[in-house]
C-alpha cells in the first residue's frame, strides 16, 4: 500500500520538473518575441509606413500547453485625436507542425527583418516542439495518478 503513495510521489515530482522546464521555455520563446518586437520597433521609426513591419510573435501559457503565435498588426485611428489602435489578426500555422511556413512569414516580412524572422522563426520551432513534448508527457503522467486515485 505505501508503494503505490511513494510511485504517487514520484510521479508528482516528475510533473513538477516537466513544468519548471515548461517556464523556462516559456521565458526563453518570451524573449525571443522581445527581441523580434524590439528590433522591429527600432526599425519602424526610421521607415516610411510602406516599410514597416506587420509582423509581431507572441508566446503564450495555459495549463499545460506552450503556443507561440504570430500575427500580422494593423494600425487604423487617427494618432493626432489619440483614437489610434492596434489590431492583430492570427496567422496561421499548418496543422501537426511545430513551425510555421516562413513563405507565409517571409511574405509579410519587410525585406529589412527577413533574417530577423527566420532566425526568430527556426529558434521558436525547437521550443515548440519540445513544449509539445512535455505536454503530453504531463498528461500522461497526470492520467496516471487519476488512475491509480481510482484504483484506491
Amino acid at each position: 500500500m505505501e508503494e503505490q503513495v511513494m510511485d504517487e510521489m514520484e510521479v508528482v515530482d516528475a510533473i513538477s520538473l516537466l513544468r519548471v522546464r515548461l517556464g523556462a521555455l516559456e521565458t526563453k520563446a518570451t524573449d525571443l518575441c522581445k527581441q523580434h518586437f524590439d528590433f522591429a520597433m527600432a526599425e519602424n521609426k526610421t521607415r516610411a509606413w510602406e516599410q514597416k513591419s506587420f509582423l509581431y510573435a507572441q508566446a503564450r501559457m495555459r495549463d499545460n500547453t506552450l503556443g507561440v503565435a504570430w500575427y500580422e498588426v494593423h494600425w487604423y485611428g487617427s494618432k493626432a485625436a489619440k483614437t489610434r489602435r492596434m489590431t492583430k489578426k492570427l496567422i496561421r500555422k499548418p496543422k501537426n507542425k511545430h513551425g510555421y511556413n516562413l513563405d507565409a512569414l517571409l511574405k509579410l516580412a519587410q525585406p529589412w527583418e527577413m533574417d530577423m524572422v527566420r532566425d526568430t522563426e527556426h529558434d521558436l520551432c525547437g521550443i515548440r516542439r519540445e513544449a509539445t513534448f512535455i505536454g503530453k508527457a504531463i498528461g500522461q503522467l497526470n492520467h496516471i495518478i487519476k488512475s491509480e486515485g481510482s484504483l484506491r
